[in-house]
């Protein structure tokens, strides 16, 4: 058996720490445009490590290399949807909004830019606003205060009836309903329509 002689050697890596901080914003916005990357002090053009202490909402933050710390702040163009009219609580987002490039800045809350048809507004919207994750959801089968239908079985029994929901509900999911003036359990079949047990 022949002996195997393992050399443990420092290394440094080569990576511009400017491409570096390209990919992490890449990584949450594919589609940014990235147009200038100010760090200060300059960083070195050889190191061990690299940490980033940004967050994917801000156009700035702090990288530390090995074990210093330096300033970064971006300059960058991102695609995102803008609504082009009030969009109201609930109604889908699809044909309501266009695609504009704006300066990447402080997000609250991630941009959208792939609107499917099953995208409705989550509160009002107003004209020229951002859609994003926080102000969309996905279309529930039962939407909070509509009218739907209602299966109530008893053993042998099936008895039909109408009643309010009391909140949104997906597929499968358990929403409280009013109905007869009594707040019930009910489990969500399909559109507009749930099942009591």
């Amino acid at each position: 058996m022949k002996n195997i002689l393992i050399l443990f050697i420092p290394f440094l890596l080569f990576a511009d720490v400017k491409t570096e901080i390209i990919k992490f914003y890449k990584k949450h916005y594919p589609n940014i445009e990235i147009q200038n990357i100010k760090i200060i002090p300059s960083p070195p053009k050889k190191y061990k490590k690299l940490t980033f202490f940004l967050s994917p909402k801000r156009s700035f933050g702090n990288i530390k290399i090995d074990n210093k710390f330096y300033y970064v702040k971006i300059k960058a163009l991102i695609p995102v949807c803008i609504a082009t009219s009030i969009i109201k609580t609930n109604q889908t987002i699809f044909n309501r909004c266009k695609i504009k490039k704006i300066n990447f800045r402080n997000f609250y809350s991630k941009p959208i830019i792939k609107i499917t048809p099953n995208l409705v507004a989550s509160k009002i919207i107003s004209k020229n606003s951002i859609i994003n994750s926080s102000n969309t959801k996905p279309k529930p089968l039962v939407f909070k205060n509509s009218i739907i239908s209602v299966i109530i079985q008893s053993k042998n029994i099936i008895i039909s009836a109408s009643a309010k929901a009391l909140q949104d509900g997906y597929k499968g999911d358990e929403i409280n309903i009013l109905i007869n003036k009594k707040i019930k359990k009910a489990l969500v079949i399909q559109k507009g329509l749930v099942k009591i047990q």
